[in-house]
């Protein structure tokens, strides 16, 4: 007796997107969102700061930070007005003046993304992995 065997396998591309692993599938979302929980305590000003609560989510992958002092905040480097002042007129444009910035809460400062990974990227990769486990 002969009889015939035929395998069909999705393609990589279908097998990532039925799992959620695409640009902006839900294993993504989660990952972002856990992230973006993770990094809490590394935001200069907390997570009831200003900072930390003015933040968008422009796409499953991304976390936009709005607030005016974001941007500063991030690089860790002190922005003044033309005058040195580290106020500004309105309309009136700051720039970088070689300074870093002091943070006062501790474990907080720039480019936090980095440090919550830095101490935190096991727990990332343990908290998403079991969601994609358990079939998110």
């Amino acid at each position: 007796m002969k009889f015939n065997v035929k395998v069909k396998i999705n393609s990589i591309n279908k097998i990532i997107k039925d799992h959620g692993l695409d640009k902006d599938g839900r294993a993504v979302k989660y990952a972002r969102d856990t992230a973006d929980r993770l990094m809490m305590p590394y935001i200069p000003g907390g997570a009831g700061g200003n900072l930390a609560k003015l933040k968008t989510y422009p796409s499953n992958h991304e976390i936009k930070y709005i607030s005016t002092q974001a941007h500063y905040q991030y690089t860790g480097k002190a922005m003044v007005a033309e005058n040195g002042s580290a106020w500004a007129k309105k309309g009136e444009k700051k720039h970088y003046s070689g300074k870093k910035l002091k943070y006062h809460t501790s474990g907080t400062g720039a480019k936090w993304d980095k440090l919550m990974l830095q101490r935190r990227k096991n727990d990332l990769i343990k908290d998403v992995e079991s969601y994609i486990k358990s079939g998110g």
